[in-house]
């Protein structure tokens, strides 16, 4: 049987044989499909495949307004720009009355996406993947890397792996505080994050906990996910202090090595943007393997829905701020 485009509701199964198929992904195995059932996401499996095997696949969500529906798509099959998953993609956005469609490429090292109908932004970025298997870690740290790793330990930073209530709390302002510096430098990014993720990634086994402890608080954090043989850093976050003593770099060092004692072969220390340069080079210096990605969003409803969506947006400030009389 000749392997064509399939869409359909994602279960353990299926997503135990699309696994298969990419071993290296975290975004592609049942426990994270657990998180985001937890956290009421619907969830597809879309990919090429036939009637009992799967060659690429990607775990997509839907979620659904009052107005408009999307398709998050977080990595992307690796699979070439002529592949029926692109058409066949298209064609479950137009049966499912999608609206926006969000694909990026995390832990996707082969995927090249095509020009979308209605796209409305392309960001290129870089994804740093670090080799874990057979490989001599410290070799491939740059010698700055190096020497922040050793200050960290000078100042005795240890590593804790655990899931407590406080050790989520701590991630989460972690996290917003480094948000928080890279908002005051001028970077565009996100100032919304919500606990309740990352503690369903912890619960459903999806993701494990690594903590830099200063004494008894906590001066790095790191949130990677996991598949058998991948890990992803999903999130992570400083103190000042630990910024100051090299607690990321020390962190992220540590946490690559307990990876590859336990089996993992590759691990995703995350992306950047073209003009994210200092990123870029602290991502580089931990010995990674650079892949050239895209992240596309794109608007695929009709007009109407467009400004119906809008009228009710702005309807909805203005109520918000007692502007609607």
């Amino acid at each position: 049987m000749i392997p064509t485009f399939f869409a359909r509701e994602a279960d353990d199964r299926w997503i135990h044989l699309a696994s298969a198929t990419d071993p290296d992904n975290p975004f592609l195995v049942v426990t994270y499909l657990h998180a985001q059932r937890a956290l009421g996401r619907e969830s597809w499996l879309l990919g090429i495949g036939t009637e009992s095997m799967v060659e690429s696949a990607a775990l997509c969500f839907m979620e659904r307004g009052r107005v408009r529906r999307s398709l998050i798509v977080p990595s992307s099959p690796p699979v070439d720009t002529k592949s029926e998953f692109w058409p066949g993609l298209d064609g479950f956005c137009r049966k499912h009355g999608i609206t926006d469609l969000d694909i990026s490429t995390f832990a996707t090292p082969a995927s090249v996406i095509p020009a979308m109908r209605g796209e409305t932004t392309r960001v290129r970025r870089t994804e740093y993947a670090m080799s874990l298997a057979g490989s001599d870690l410290w070799e491939k740290v740059s010698k700055s890397h190096r020497d922040r790793i050793k200050k960290g330990r000078k100042n005795g930073l240890v590593v804790r792996r655990e899931a407590t209530d406080a050790a989520i709390d701590a991630h989460v302002s972690l996290h917003m505080n480094s948000m928080d510096r890279r908002k005051l430098r001028g970077e565009d990014v996100s100032l919304e994050f919500e606990r309740s993720t990352s503690a369903a990634l912890l619960t459903s086994g999806a993701a494990q906990l690594f903590q830099a402890m200063l004494g008894d608080h906590v001066a790095s954090s790191l949130l990677v996910l996991r598949s058998s043989k991948g890990a992803y850093s999903e999130s992570s976050g400083n103190s000042t202090e630990g910024m100051n003593i090299g607690a990321s770099h020390f962190l992220r060092y540590e946490a690559a090595v307990a990876l590859q004692t336990e089996g993992i072969e590759m691990f995703y220390l995350g992306g950047a943007r073209e003009h994210e340069e200092g990123l870029r080079a602290y991502k580089a210096g931990f010995g990674t393997i650079p892949i050239d990605t895209d992240a596309v969003t794109a608007y695929i409803g009709g007009s109407l829905r467009r400004g119906l969506s809008s009228a009710m947006e702005t309807l909805h400030a203005l109520t918000k701020t007692g502007g609607a009389r």
